[in-house]
């Protein structure tokens, strides 16, 4: 599950606070992936908020956070849009989400 479906089927109190206790958390700390926005998602954001939408509304049209789409717009002003790009180098290898760090490996332990 994400961490969206996982604040709106216990009711936590926001997706954002869910995933601050996660990475206070050692087991979890440091694997926690933020997913890669589509650029189409970005560039629709921009079109409703310029159009006149409100961008708490945009965002909740769209299914991303109120932020997200604060900063796009501002990027947007700044830098057009080519700004909107992800910076992530995996978001240009086929749309894939950032990879997690598996739960097992040489590091799990903490020791060698």
């Amino acid at each position: 599950m994400t961490t969206a479906q996982v604040v709106e089927c216990l009711g936590y109190p926001t997706r954002q606070c869910l995933e601050r206790w996660l990475a206070m958390d050692p087991r979890y700390a440091g694997r926690m992936a933020k997913p890669i926005i589509p650029l189409e998602t970005r560039r629709k954001a921009i079109e409703l908020v310029l159009g006149g939408m409100q961008q708490k509304q945009a965002a909740k049209q769209l299914g991303v956070s109120v932020g997200a789409v604060h900063n796009w717009v501002r990027a947007y002003r700044r830098g057009g849009m080519a700004a909107l790009q992800p910076r992530n180098q995996n978001a240009a290898q086929g749309g894939k989400s950032a990879s997690v760090r598996p739960r097992g490996g040489a590091d799990a332990g903490g020791r060698r």
